[in-house]
């Protein structure tokens, strides 16, 4: 029975990816409806943070990086290119407009140190760790005094 529902799955799936790439326009979802968030990768190692984004497309001048000690706030644009062959598009699956993305740090960094690289669409902040803050305790010496006096 598995096997038969898995092959009338296979089917239906089939039929549909028929039907759209034949008449695009009875699409139930559009790409271009669905906002675009860049993916992340997080690393930690002994003293920094990593965090690389795919960016594909975006140019540096596109992008707004901000740190702050708990968080990294990435947006942009991706702009849509004005040149079309005579043929025009038939069928795109890019994203194009605005993207916002905030990543919350699991640590804190020391935002002042934070390097940041563009290569081949892929974004890299280098992030110090911030030093944790060891608190500077003082030992009160208490005298006792007669409660008669």
């Amino acid at each position: 029975m598995s096997k038969q529902f898995q092959s009338l799955r296979q089917q239906i799936d089939l039929l549909f990816e028929n039907l759209i790439r034949e008449q695009p326009q009875l699409s139930l979802v559009s790409s271009m409806d669905t906002p675009w968030i860049p993916a992340i990768e997080l690393q930690e190692t002994e003293t920094e943070l990593c965090l690389k984004a795919q960016l594909p497309g975006i140019a540096p001048n596109e992008l707004d990086i901000q740190v702050s000690e708990n968080a990294v706030f990435l947006s942009g644009e991706h702009r849509e290119s004005k040149q079309t062959d005579k043929q025009g598009i038939f069928r795109s699956e890019f994203h194009y407009g605005q993207f916002k993305r905030v990543v919350p740090l699991p640590i804190p960094i020391q935002r002042e140190r934070v390097t940041a690289e563009m290569s081949g669409g892929l974004l890299t902040l280098t992030m110090p760790k911030a030093t944790p803050v060891v608190p500077n305790l003082i030992k009160v010496s208490l005298i006792a005094s007669d409660p008669k006096a």
